[in-house]
């Protein structure tokens, strides 16, 4: 991911994680039933760390872990019938392709109306190409603190509570998970499925990532 996306990212996901979004599930009128080959996208992921105050620094290797975990529950599920995965060589295509799809989760996670959004154009064009007609688009958002961070944030929240005789009380997230799945339908330039999970777990912990692959996947077993 570009730098310049990292910052949006980092920006964004501050915001992300003070609301809470609906998990959803079918947003067209498709069931599972239509759904019997889906090509899968290299899933996006962001995951960082807070060592100071409450600001989100971006880290390599922290994300390259989440990711391993993130996509390694992916695979296991068979609820989702993947049945191969797109691999773009040119890399300034999969950036476009990368930037596409947080764009796309952006306006998922704020709540814009699921049903009246497009697949992205390189998407989709992508999709047409090879004669495929269903994308699944995985993402994984998170962060971590240092243990020093989070001992000082609370002892923060209590003196703030102290302050104010108990009327105000701030209590930070020790660590936060968010991951979404997007089923995109390229025959009709829309999206069929949408699900999202957001956990106060550890982002580097598989335990994690199953109970949110269970979250993501609920609705559509149904």
């Amino acid at each position: 991911m570009k730098k310049a996306s990292i910052l949006a990212f980092s920006i964004m996901l501050v915001g992300l994680f003070a609301s809470c979004t609906a998990n959803r599930g079918f947003v067209s009128s498709l069931t599972r039933a239509d759904i019997r080959q889906v090509q899968q996208f290299e899933p996006l992921n962001y995951v960082g760390i807070i060592e100071k105050g409450n600001n989100i620094s971006y880290n390599d290797s922290l994300t390259d872990v989440a990711k391993s975990l993130f996509e390694k529950e992916l695979s296991r599920s068979k609820t989702i019938p993947v049945k191969g995965n797109i691999v773009i060589e040119d890399s300034l295509v999969n950036n476009r392709v990368q930037n596409e799809i947080y764009l796309l989760m952006n306006y998922v996670e704020n709540n814009v109306r699921t049903k009246d959004l497009p697949i992205p154009p390189t998407i989709d064009s992508i999709l047409e190409a090879r004669n495929e007609r269903f994308g699944l688009l995985a993402y994984n958002w998170g962060f971590t603190r240092t243990g020093g961070n989070y001992a000082g944030q609370i002892g923060k929240g209590v003196l703030i509570g102290v302050l104010t005789m108990g009327t105000m009380y701030t209590v930070p997230y020790k660590d936060m998970s968010r991951c979404g799945v997007i089923i995109v339908d390229s025959k009709y330039n829309n999206l069929a499925y949408v699900a999202t999970s957001n956990r106060e777990s550890d982002p580097l912990k598989a335990e994690t990532y199953r109970r949110q692959m269970e979250d993501l996947l609920k609705k559509y077993k149904k």
